[in-house]
């Protein structure tokens, strides 16, 4: 029933207040735009990783840097960490100074080996976080809000104007939940698990705890096999955050408990048989069976069996009936004495084998079938097959329910779903709840009617018996002893997974609102709120990524990029205002490329060069440099060499003076043979 949930998921920034606050907050996108922010930044990281090494080769190049002259490889390589750009480059170049000082100059490896290795050290450090900054969606998890216009919960209209639509949709919507609830807990619950169906909710499954001798909580001589044998199933308390992705703080949680007890009950001194004579009835001259566990309605028994369907070829019937306590005017059935509660709701089963045999003795009370057949021709064998040892086996559970107060400890005395309700029981009222609080209590309050053992087996009949798995033609495969456990514990398990589809359909609301049904919104600020909160887990469709994490990668990263951009400024600043270590600034300007080029253009004699300790060095408008014709290809140089001279005059008016005013003589100047 509910809406799509892709079209329901929240999209912008969240607190996912199971983290807390500060590690919780949380920004989600669609798939597309996360795509596009973990594209980012990955190249933002990496641009990072550029950044550092520049400071790096900052730090290093001035560490290095001497006053006195020194070894060419040694200047080569301060000329490389300042204009290297990259990690990657300057590592590469580095590995030529190597390769080609390996014969001229001594230990080039061991000398460059430091730098490489750090170069290095930066490129595998930042590829790596460049991977890993798409940990920040992993650092949020998988989970989403949901947030639809649609939150609110169905409830009947015009029940007494139209009571035969009211029951049909009623039927249709009951039938649909329990089966979804049911597939739901057949796949999820268990010890192997679906996981392609089983990632929705905040929790794969709600746990609890079995208790095989539990003590029978109807009166002596019921329960099958004595006051200390039911069984019992305990969820303990259920985080409203944790287990049913409520959304909120600590302080705002409640605790929610169910507690199921179940026993198959003796029958024995709760029947009795007649043949029915009347010429009129359908089933005249059969041999009827009712089963006196308290009156329905107008009838003074509970459940009527005719023994002819032990032979019309039926399967399993399974009937199931419910008396809410304190609410008997809405009961149908009014339990005996021994099987009242005031604390607690009654649910109760009534098995009919009907026609089906069993390949081997049961001693399960709910299923016993120890009278053997006579022997069938079965595939050529003669085989024998087991008979029921009853008609009709019963069964009853008392479901009760609590709610806790995690912050102060306090919680209600089990009850009944409808006394626990109750607005005139006020039983929350004593847990000294804030308005957050009894607000969530009263939410899953809403959906305990539908928890009831009763409500979970109800629509789905026999369909509800595990049983039937293994049933083929009405011929059922040996059951344990203990099949009984095994199906209460699935009803069980469906009420779980019913508590988890009701709270999640809740904020999600109903993709259609049958006629007979009223879409009830919520109205207070708590209620909205609730609608706005509720958290599932999605693996497709969004992305969710950790602001802190987020926060973490931008900050940093644009601490290093900031840095690269002002550091040889604001070292140069300071310097200047202590005196000390100017010439460090003065070598990073001077081994920078664009001064480099300046020095060998102007000690050719070309151009009239100005900034000459700036980052960019000028030349006068007019100035043309490059290299001079027919340079030698195998070694150029910016000057020309006329055997033993070097050729300075290029041939223009410009050259001739600059020549001039460097005190150069005009033409050659000789270099010793």
């Amino acid at each position: 029933m509910s809406q799509t949930l892709n079209s329901v998921i929240y999209t912008g920034p969240w607190i996912n207040w199971s983290h807390g606050r500060i590690l919780g907050s949380t920004i989600t996108l669609s798939e597309r735009n996360g795509g596009l922010l973990t594209a980012f930044l990955a190249t933002f990281v990496a641009t990072a990783g550029v950044a550092c090494w520049t400071i790096l080769s900052y730090i290093l190049h001035q560490v290095r840097a001497k006053q006195e002259k020194s070894s060419t490889i040694h200047q080569q390589q301060q000329a490389t960490l300042r204009n290297s750009g990259t990690p990657g480059a300057a590592a590469w170049q580095l590995l030529q100074l190597v390769w080609y000082w390996r014969k001229h100059a001594a230990r080039p490896l061991a000398r460059t080996l430091p730098l490489l290795l750090l170069a290095l050290l930066n490129i595998i450090f930042f590829a790596v976080a460049s991977i890993f900054s798409s940990e920040v969606t992993r650092a949020a998890g998988n989970e989403v809000l949901l947030r639809s216009p649609r939150c609110g919960t169905l409830l009947l209209k015009d029940i007494d104007s139209r009571p035969q639509q009211s029951f049909s949709d009623y039927t249709e919507v009951d039938v649909n939940e329990t089966s979804n609830a049911a597939a739901y807990s057949q796949a999820c619950y268990g010890d192997t698990h679906d996981p392609l169906r089983c990632g929705q909710y905040a929790q794969r499954s709600l746990p609890w705890n079995s208790d095989q001798n539990a003590s029978c909580p109807f009166a002596s001589g019921l329960c099958f096999f004595g006051p200390t044998a039911a069984y019992r199933m305990d969820t303990g308390p259920l985080d409203s955050h944790d287990a049913l992705g409520i959304n909120a703080p600590m302080s705002d949680r409640i605790h929610y408990r169910k507690v199921t007890t179940c026993s198959p009950i003796h029958a024995k001194n709760n029947y009795e048989a007649y043949n029915d004579t009347d010429p009129e009835h359908v089933a005249y001259g059969d041999t009827i069976v009712n089963y006196l566990f308290g009156a329905v309605g107008t009838t003074n028994h509970t459940f009527q069996y005719n023994l002819h369907s032990l032979v019309d070829k039926n399967g399993y019937e399974l009937t199931s009936l419910i008396a809410l306590a304190g609410a008997d005017h809405h009961n149908g059935w009014e339990p005996i004495p021994g099987l009242n509660r005031t604390d607690g709701d009654i649910s109760i089963f009534f098995l009919a084998p009907n026609s089906v045999t069993y390949q081997e003795p049961v001693t399960d009370p709910f299923y016993a079938a120890t009278t053997a057949t006579a022997p069938l021709p079965v595939g050529g064998r003669n085989m024998t097959f087991y008979s029921p040892d009853y008609a009709v086996n019963v069964m009853a559970c008392l479901d009760q329910h609590q709610f806790c107060n995690p912050s102060t400890d306090q919680c209600t005395p089990l009850m009944g779903a409808y006394v626990l309700g109750s607005t005139s029981n006020r039983q929350l009222d004593q847990l000294n709840l804030n308005v957050a609080q009894y607000t969530t209590a009263q939410h899953i309050n809403l959906h305990l009617p539908y928890l009831a053992t009763y409500s979970n087996v109800h629509a789905r009949g026999a369909n509800a018996l595990r049983a039937s798995d293994t049933l083929n033609d009405n011929f059922q495969v040996g059951l344990p002893n203990t099949q009984w456990m095994t199906e209460v514990s699935s009803w069980f398990g469906v009420s779980m997974a019913r508590l988890q589809q009701k709270v999640v359909q809740y904020a999600t609301g109903p993709s259609t609102v049958p006629d007979s049904y009223n879409l009830v919104k919520p109205q207070t600020r708590e209620e909205k709120k609730i609608c706005n909160n509720q958290i599932i887990r999605r693996t497709s469709g969004t992305t969710s990524f950790s602001v802190l994490g987020v926060a973490i990668i931008l900050i940093i990263g644009t601490i290093l990029i900031v840095m690269s951009l002002i550091l040889d400024t604001l070292m140069q600043f300071i310097r200047a205002k202590t005196g000390s270590n100017q010439y460090k600034s003065l070598q990073w300007i001077v081994d920078g490329k664009l001064q480099l080029q300046r020095l060998a253009y102007e000690e050719a004699g070309q151009g009239h060069w100005s900034e000459g300790s700036s980052a960019v060095p000028l030349t006068e408008k007019d100035d043309k440099i490059g290299l001079p014709r027919n340079v030698d290809m195998t070694h150029p140089r910016l000057s020309q060499v006329v055997g033993h001279a070097i050729v300075t005059d290029l041939g223009t008016p410009q050259t001739e003076g600059l020549i001039e005013q460097k005190g150069m003589r005009q033409g050659t100047q000789y270099m010793p043979s």
